[in-house]
């Protein structure tokens, strides 16, 4: 904890930066090693021999931050529910398990054995808003730490960390206190819950005064619970949202499928690929609703569920790329394949997947922290070139058919094309919009006050391309006419712009040659009336 703000925001991203390189390797290394390992640590946030970071006068570990509700009374009258359940039944709160502290050796031998309290970490509970509370900004200092000039005021106690206490609400921030004894090495918390009692972003942090704990680690854990469930606040409103994304999926299917049986006779690839997107879509939301649903109850994510639910979603954004990129090249419309291009398509998709696969897994797996949103700004920057390259490709490719349907006077395919372009040029716009709204908020929200909103943000995505699927569905769907929109050798129109030039054509070879026989023969009848009239000149001269 610091003194002012600035120091609080300083504090957050020390432990971004001191942990994240470690966290993406850590990632990797779960992922090949997934068949050993069953679960991955969610609301429940481990700590393995941990050590503290100094900070102005104190030492600091960040133990964890969450949005958490206020605790409400939740009584099912026909359940008589178990002593655990009574216990949690719609309890907000945050539980120390077997937390031990350990110190260095020198530091112990140096205490004398029969003093109690030789040694004192305290666990600090904050809520956001009230974050100026800790440390001496109340006191025109900049000390975390109570110093004995401090203390004579009598404002503080020497070695304990300075928090300013509202009489109104005298239990926050809150402090638990772990006094080492004698000299011992270790010493435990006791097994003990902090139960919420109102909402807000909390942070938890594990401090000590005592320079010469100096080297001192922390282990156990904390669960942080929300009176639903296990999810963390930003996260819980998703559950619910991909169950209704779920049924939208599955009604868009619905539909999709009775229009193929209909015209199954007339079905072409492309429709075919379109089905395919469709059904990712539908797993891929259904996986994360039971991925949510199983966290939410147990506090822990299962490994099996979650890769198949990153791996699905990672399947389904490079799909449904891929499937803009080849309707915009006209494939079947225009062009009956792809040519050499493919393989650039292909490797383009498979690099899409790599990035998207590794962004997924380092945001969905290890323990949840609010915190992880401003990591996330460096992790998508490789997977956000991707979708630019992907965007210019596709509206390069969108010009090109255009022209191609233009010159070739194919109308309908034109105007089917022109709506194409259309609805992904709003898509796009809107994409530019909520990215610069997206930035904002992180800029905006470094300390994830905002928690309750951030759901929305990646909300907004799966709505867009699953609008942005179904305008497609209605563009190329299938009908008992599907020449209107499918691959066509030239005929028709062309033929007969091109029949209407070669008859013209021959039109006009045909009269300059009558021309020139005519000439021909003019000249010819001259010559033959010269030679005449010289042979009548011979004549008289005999005569």
């Amino acid at each position: 904890m610091m003194g002012n703000n600035r120091e609080f925001i300083c504090l957050s991203y020390d432990l971004i930066g001191n942990g994240y390189f470690q966290k993406l390797t850590f990632v990797v290394l779960i992922y090949f090693s997934c068949f050993a390992i069953n679960q991955v640590g969610a609301s429940i946030h481990e700590y393995q021999n941990q050590s503290f970071f100094r900070r102005s006068n104190s030492f600091f570990f960040h133990g964890g931050s969450e949005g958490l509700y206020a605790s409400k009374l939740h009584v099912d009258p026909d359940k008589k529910p178990s002593p655990e359940e009574n216990h949690l039944n719609g309890k907000s709160f945050i539980r120390f398990e077997s937390i031990t502290f350990r110190r260095p050796k020198e530091s112990a031998e140096k205490k004398n054995e029969m003093q109690q309290k030789t040694g004192l970490v305290e666990a600090i509970i904050v809520e956001v808003k009230d974050r100026e509370k800790i440390g001496g900004s109340y006191l025109h200092s900049a000390a975390i730490c109570c110093t004995p000039d401090l203390s004579k005021e009598g404002s503080c106690n020497v070695g304990e960390v300075i928090i300013h206490q509202d009489p109104n609400y005298p239990y926050n921030p809150q402090r638990i206190q772990t006094f080492f004894e004698g000299k011992t090495e270790e010493t435990t918390m006791l097994l003990q819950t902090v139960e919420i009692n109102h909402t807000g972003m909390y942070y938890l942090y594990f401090m000590f005064c005592d320079p010469e704990l100096m080297g001192t680690t922390i282990s156990g854990r904390t669960v942080w619970r929300n009176p639903d469930g296990y999810l963390p606040g930003k996260m819980a409103p998703l559950m619910t949202y991909f169950g209704l994304m779920s049924l939208a999926y599955l009604g868009l299917g619905l539909v999709w499928f009775l229009w193929s049986v209909q015209y199954w006779k007339d079905i072409i690839q492309l429709q075919y690929h379109i089905t395919a997107v469709i059904g990712l879509g539908m797993c891929e939301m259904a996986l994360w609703y039971f991925e949510y649903a199983n966290f939410n109850a147990t506090g822990n994510r299962p490994m099996g569920i979650t890769l198949w639910a990153v791996t699905f979603t990672a399947v389904k954004k490079t799909v449904s790329r891929l499937l803009l990129l080849v309707v915009s090249m006209g494939y079947g419309v225009v062009r009956p394949t792809l040519g050499g291009v493919i393989l650039k398509v292909l490797l383009l998709g498979l690099t899409y997947f790599v990035f998207s696969e590794a962004l997924g897994l380092v945001e969905n797996l290890g323990n949840i922290d609010d915190l992880t949103g401003k990591a996330r700004l460096f992790l998508v920057l490789p997977v956000s070139l991707l979708d630019a390259c992907f965007i210019i490709w596709i509206f390069s490719a969108l010009s090109q058919t255009l022209e191609k349907l233009q010159i070739r006077r194919s109308m309908a395919k034109f105007a089917l094309y022109r709506k194409f372009t259309n609805s992904l040029a709003i898509s796009v716009l809107l994409s530019i919009a909520w990215v610069g709204y997206e930035l904002y908020f992180n800029a905006a929200d470094p300390l994830s006050e905002l928690w309750q909103r951030a759901w929305i943000i990646p909300a907004f995505w799966n709505l867009l391309a699953f609008v942005l699927l179904v305008v497609i569905c209605s563009l190329w769907a299938p009908s008992n006419n599907p020449t209107r929109y499918a691959y066509s050798e030239e005929t028709g129109d062309e033929l007969e712009v091109e029949g209407i030039s070669l008859t013209s054509s021959s039109v006009l070879l045909a009269g300059e040659s009558a021309n020139k026989q005519l000439e021909r023969k003019e000249r010819r009848a001259s010559n033959a009336d010269l030679f005449r009239l010289g042979e009548e000149v011979e004549e008289d001269k005999r005569e």
